[in-house]
């Protein structure tokens, strides 16, 4: 722990503000806007040359209960019915008082940020929740997705510095949560979302000349563009290039904070509060074989690049008790041969692919939460090697699915425009199983039994290893123009392919104990003055489970706003 003399003025401090936000994700940028909009001087800091951390390579959707915009979308919830649907799906380590006050200030941070800033969202009247079959679940709308904003309304220079995948070169237009949806559950709006944004994507004549991304933001570049525009418009500074080197804590108030900007020392102090929103350790290697179930799962990471446990550590340092380590926002990646990560969600449960291990075997319902399909695959691994697994797909799959971004929809991409990722490796074809199954290293007979099992399943309609296809959230993204099983189906003729499919993570869930007001707590439980927590680098509110879409993003923002109102003293 720094903790200096009060009188020592050994300090030299080069910047004073009210309130400082570390880190530039949806959770630290809704702290620092909260706090100055509640009169204080705040500020934010982001170590790297980039601003929206983790947010901004996510979907952007919140998950918040009882939400105000619920009401348009036809959907009645209740602080009870989310109260009844956490305490069944949450885990008994995560203080039920943190329930209480997500419950109570989740709908009230949205309707704040939309009354004072630029963020908006829309509701997703259709995405349930996870286990909307529960008690008290809602099958759509408490997931939000936000509204698109525009880079020309942002600024062009201000988006030059929004973090997008580095690796991602391909050609594509935009998408909102819902609109993904409604494409790739082929509802007979679709070709007229894909003709509308694929024409005002070619009509953007200035950012095609110039090849840059396309110029409507959407999920989590859309949140963190509204939010950098409401800082901006507020003039409240974002500095990039300004990492956080140690917490200066003086009689156990924290005071300031010395960091580095631009290369060199250069010291802030803090008067109210300093927010921790550094996201999580991802990709801090040393701390996921401490804590986590396999040494490499560092490289499978979805995860901002800039995860890398430093908050965290410095929060230690500081005297702050660490919790939860062993939890992630698990979710199944792959992996191309330069070791680009990308999350694997929405192809999982469509129709016409199934997941095997080394042994050709299913092991896991495709289409299960994202969290529950890593968690499996993990408990799987430890009787038969199934890290990598293979997801093995159909001719149909290829020309009617995407593979995230990494490989569009054949009848869009076909297999001649992405004979590099067929080279390479990464994409394997084969014109029989067997000859796939060799690509793989994976028992032939193994696929091909399991092959015909699957579609045995796939004309009954009913997977009765694993029962894929039969809750809401196994058919959200799936194909209902098969039947009579959406998610079930797989062709007779090759050719067939095949990648690899990792337990990855959007990033992880432990990091420091904080109380119901996001304020940071020692290893005795005594609150840290001055020291508040959001996001990635605190103890998730949502423990060792993932009730909805959303889940990681929703809290972040709550907790930053919660933070920022507690240290303004406006906190109801």
């Amino acid at each position: 722990m720094s903790d200096i003399n009060a009188n020592d003025s050994a300090i030299e401090w080069d910047y004073s503000v009210d309130f400082l936000s570390i880190g530039s994700g949806g959770g630290g940028m809704t702290g620092a806007l909260t706090a100055n909009i509640e009169g204080l001087e705040s500020l934010v800091i982001e170590k790297s040359n980039k601003f929206g951390g983790t947010t901004a390579l996510s979907g952007g959707v919140i998950w918040i209960p009882n939400n105000h915009l619920m009401a348009g979308a036809n959907i009645a919830d209740s602080e009870e019915d989310g109260r009844r649907y956490l305490d069944q799906v949450v885990s008994a380590d995560v203080p039920r008082e943190k329930i209480v006050s997500y419950l109570k200030y989740a709908p009230e941070m949205l309707k704040y940020l939309e009354q004072n800033s630029l963020v908006k969202y829309d509701p997703a009247p259709v995405y349930p929740d996870y286990y909307s079959e529960l008690e008290g679940g809602k099958l759509g709308a408490r997931s939000l997705d936000p509204r698109p904003y525009s880079i020309y309304k942002l600024g062009v220079e201000l988006a030059k510095h929004i973090r997008r995948p580095d690796w991602y070169n391909r050609e594509s237009f935009s998408l909102t949560a819902d609109e993904a949806h409604i494409i790739f559950s082929f509802d007979y709006r679709a070709p007229l979302i894909i003709f509308k944004n694929l024409l005002c994507y070619w009509l953007d004549l200035p950012s095609r000349l110039r090849k840059l991304p396309d110029s409507r933001l959407t999920l989590g570049k859309a949140l963190v563009g509204r939010l950098r525009k409401s800082l901006a418009n507020r003039g409240v500074n974002l500095w990039l290039n300004t990492a956080l080197e140690e917490l200066v804590v003086v009689d156990g108030k924290v005071l300031g904070a010395k960091c580095v900007k631009d290369g060199k020392p250069f010291n802030i102090q803090v008067s109210k509060a300093v927010l921790m929103a550094t996201g999580g350790f991802s990709h801090n290697q040393e701390l996921r074989e401490k804590h986590h179930p396999h040494k490499d799962v560092a490289k499978w990471t979805a995860a901002s690049p800039t995860d890398t446990g430093d908050g965290l550590l410095v929060g230690q340092a500081a005297g702050a008790e660490l919790t939860m380590m062993e939890y992630a926002w698990w979710s199944p990646t792959m992996m191309d041969n330069d070791g680009n990560i990308e999350a694997f969600i929405v192809g999982k449960s469509m129709p016409n692919g199934l997941v095997v291990n080394q042994s050709g075997r299913r092991f896991l319902n495709e289409a299960q939460p994202y969290e529950d399909f890593v968690k499996d695959q993990f408990t799987a691994h430890e009787r038969i090697d199934s890290i990598p697994a293979f997801f093995v797909f159909d001719s149909r799959y290829r020309k009617e699915y995407p593979l995230g971004m990494m490989l569009p929809p054949g009848k869009y991409a076909p297999d001649a425009t992405v004979k590099d990722l067929i080279d390479s490796g990464w994409l394997k074809k084969g014109s029989t199983l067997n000859e796939l199954a060799d690509m793989c290293g994976i028992d032939a007979q193994g696929l091909n039994d399991e092959v015909a099992k699957f579609k045995f399943f796939a004309e009954s309609g009913e997977d009765k290893d694993f029962g894929k296809g039969k809750t809401p959230n196994d058919l959200y993204y799936s194909d209902h123009r098969v039947t009579p099983n959406p998610c079930l189906a797989f062709e007779e003729e090759g050719p067939f392919y095949a990648v690899n499919i990792y337990p990855g993570d959007l990033g992880t869930k432990g990091g420091l104990n904080t109380n119901s007001s996001a304020q940071v707590l020692n290893a005795s439980g005594h609150i840290i003055e001055g020291l508040y927590a959001c996001g990635n680098v605190s103890a998730s509110v949502m423990g060792d489970s993932y009730p909805g879409a959303g889940s990681t993003i929703g809290p972040a923002l709550t907790y930053g706003y919660v933070a920022a109102k507690h240290a303004a003293g406006t906190l109801k």
